[in-house]
């Protein structure tokens, strides 16, 4: 079983990311790249990944500001990668821009194109999605 994270270590990891300037999707990105997309939640950590967290944003990597960016890069690739799966299950032409940015722009769905929602909208999205998904395949069923 793996020890849960502690609210000590959440207070610490909230001031270490205040102190190095990280803003929350920056430190969520780096969260997501921990975990695998398990979380983006500090309180979503164990306690080993929280230690983890704690050492590289103080110092395990000079780099950390370019690695940051590009961890939230990265995440936000694979979050657009997990809609338009999603839509392609849906059966969204996911080959045209113009059909997929319409999907997603009608308000009941993200209100946006895909290139203009961030990380937040993304993650709030992909449920949204699956829940589509499912009601698709109830009907066929019926």
């Amino acid at each position: 079983m793996t020890r849960p994270i502690t609210p000590y270590m959440i207070r610490r990891l909230h001031v270490l990311y205040a102190k190095h300037g990280l803003g929350e999707e920056q430190y969520r990105a780096l969260i997501g790249e921990l975990t695998d997309g398990r979380t983006v939640s500090t309180k979503g950590l164990t306690y080993a990944e929280a230690q983890y967290l704690a050492g590289y944003i103080t110092g395990a990597n000079a780099k950390l500001r370019t690695s940051v960016e590009e961890m939230a890069l990265r995440s936000l690739k694979w979050q657009r990668s997990a809609v338009l799966k999603r839509l392609q299950q849906i059966g969204v032409d996911t080959t045209d821009w113009s059909r997929v940015n319409g999907f997603l722009q009608q308000p009941r769905i993200a209100g946006k194109p895909l290139y203009q929602l961030d990380s937040d909208e993304l993650a709030a999205l992909i449920p949204k999605l699956e829940a589509i998904k499912k009601k698709i395949k109830e009907d066929e069923r019926v």
